[in-house]
């Protein structure tokens, strides 16, 4: 009897094996799962995170564009001035009495048209005038 009893054991501690075996093979299917959904909470929380980004940049681009606009606009208008102000000085503008004044607030004026005009991202910079280069007449 003593064999028979050496075989119960060992049935009853295969049974409890197989037991415990399948026990985990059902918990590890549980963390799978929960696992999944906590993969597909996380992957929606990135598709909006996404999508508030595209947002996002979609509104700086836009905005981005409106001030590239205005600032190729100010541009075109320094150098309408530029070529106001030499069209004042051909007039006979410096002529006169205090012409020196009149040559200081136009090499100015153009220093401040052409630093306008500078570094306009797809423009090209004027020319700087020397100063006095339209002199007096």
């Amino acid at each position: 009897m003593g064999t028979q009893k050496l075989i119960l054991v060992l049935a009853a501690g295969a049974a409890l094996f197989t037991i415990s075996g399948s026990a985990q093979v059902a918990q590890d299917n549980a963390t799978l799962e929960e696992r999944v959904a906590e993969l597909e909470r996380a992957l929606e929380e990135a598709r909006s995170q996404l999508a508030g980004l595209s947002d996002s940049a979609a509104a700086e681009a836009a905005t981005l564009d409106a001030v590239t606009v205005y600032l190729q606009s100010q541009a075109k208008q320094a150098a309408e001035m530029t070529r106001t102000l030499a069209t004042a000085e051909k007039q006979g503008f410096v002529a006169g009495i205090n012409y020196p004044s009149r040559e200081t607030l136009l090499s100015g004026w153009r220093s401040q048209l052409a630093a306008q005009q500078k570094g306009l991202p797809g423009a090209v910079a004027p020319e700087a005038e020397e100063p006095g280069r339209r002199g007096r007449r």
